[in-house]
């Protein structure tokens, strides 16, 4: 029986880890795609940024309404659609013409397709994992983001240039369907009642919204999870434009840099992930503020370096780092909050990581214009959000 238990989650992890591949490949396309889309439709710094911010407005505004959905249809309805959603959008902007038709397929996508992924998924690790493994389990799943950022830029950039950036879009339309078929066979079905059950033996059956509200450590993880990813958002979606633009290399030289930090978070967050949970439970946000402050720095420095080879190595020390902050920071919730306290708690600090996907690409499109197609004030505004989300998390209380 055991052992059946043991197949059934590892299924269950195996589903969720491609759910959330496709979910950072997705992300991902845009920073790659939108540099001949740049080309053909004479769109300037500030419009792409625009059209990366479309997508995190989108999954902000959907966010904390989407984790009273899932308490109310089951993370499984959820995650399914999602994944779905996902292939829908991409396939209709590959057939985008125009800035407004990008940034509304962009929008949507957020709001309809991502918002509800990464909380739904957090809840099937929150019912299926004991707590000592959660942290682990947390981190494999987010160790998607490594995955997609070492596959994803050597996939995606010989079938743009190749290709065409349209059909790049139709194979990742087919690779969301197939993702959503596993789905549907590896989620349990009975989840409802393992929620309700769960619910009532922790007397949350049912809560409102501003209870949720109430709780400071909330507000805590929200702040942090915004400056947090106002680097992470800003690294992945211009790190392209900035390889060639500013560095003057062809897409498949950035892409082939892009794919070591990715391989380089990839390392970070599954062994960052292991050795947390193993050596520092309830050090969590130590962890967090440390990581923070060298891959803030290391992406600072790699500003300053001409040498592409070493470029790669401090960007992938920078990705390192950082994933593992972010990857310890989305533990936390998974030790404080409970029932059905979870999911509007999660997307509550959720919207705020949103929120800085939304502030960021368009912020350093500005900064980029101002100044005349330089990133030296970008690299400064990571060195601040970086290192705001050090001090921010000190104050969260784990207990």
């Amino acid at each position: 029986m055991e052992k059946k238990e043991t197949k059934k989650t590892g299924l269950l992890l195996v589903a969720l880890f491609l759910g959330y591949t496709m979910v950072y490949i997705d992300k991902l396309s845009v920073g790659y795609s939108l540099i001949p889309i740049s080309t053909e439709f004479g769109l300037e710094p500030a419009a792409k940024g625009m059209i990366m911010s479309a997508f995190f407005l989108g999954y902000a505004i959907m966010q904390i309404p989407m984790g009273l959905v899932i308490n109310k249809v089951g993370s499984r309805i959820v995650l399914i659609g999602s994944v779905l959603g996902m292939g829908l959008f991409s396939f209709l902007f590959g057939f985008g013409t125009s800035l407004i038709m990008f940034m509304s397929v962009r929008f949507l996508t957020g709001f309809l397709a991502h918002s509800g992924y990464a909380s739904s998924a957090s809840k099937e690790v929150t019912m299926n994992f004991p707590p000592e493994k959660r942290t682990f389990a947390q981190g494999i799943l987010l160790s998607s983001s490594g995955v997609a950022g070492f596959i994803g830029p050597l996939a995606l950039s010989p079938i743009i240039t190749n290709a065409g950036w349209k059909n790049a879009y139709l194979i990742l339309t087919v690779l969301a369907v197939v993702i959503a078929i596993f789905l549907i066979i590896a989620i349990p079905r009975n989840e409802k009642k393992q929620e309700k059950a769960e619910a009532i033996a922790t007397k949350t059956d049912k809560i409102s919204i501003l209870v949720i509200w109430s709780d400071i450590r909330v507000w805590i993880l929200f702040l942090s999870s915004f400056f947090i990813n106002c680097l992470l958002y800003g690294l992945s979606s211009w790190v392209p434009s900035f390889l060639t633009g500013e560095r003057g290399l062809d897409l498949n030289g950035a892409a082939v840099i892009s794919s070591v930090g990715g391989l380089f978070m990839l390392i970070g967050s599954i062994g960052g992930s292991y050795v947390v949970g193993r050596f520092f439970q309830h050090k969590e946000k130590a962890v967090v503020a440390i990581t923070a402050i060298l891959g803030t720095f290391s992406a600072f420095g790699s500003y300053y370096i001409g040498n592409l080879v070493l470029l790669s190595i401090v960007m992938g020390l920078a990705n390192f780092f950082l994933i593992i902050s972010f990857v310890t920071m989305m533990s936390i919730p998974l030790r404080i909050f409970e029932g059905a306290k979870f999911a509007p708690s999660y997307g509550t600090l959720a919207t705020g990581g949103i929120l800085g996907g939304f502030v960021s690409p368009t912020l350093i499109g500005k900064l980029v214009e101002l100044s005349n197609g330089q990133y030296i004030s970008t690299f400064i505004f990571f060195l601040v959000v970086g290192l705001l989300t050090a001090v921010t998390i000190m104050f969260i209380k784990q207990k």
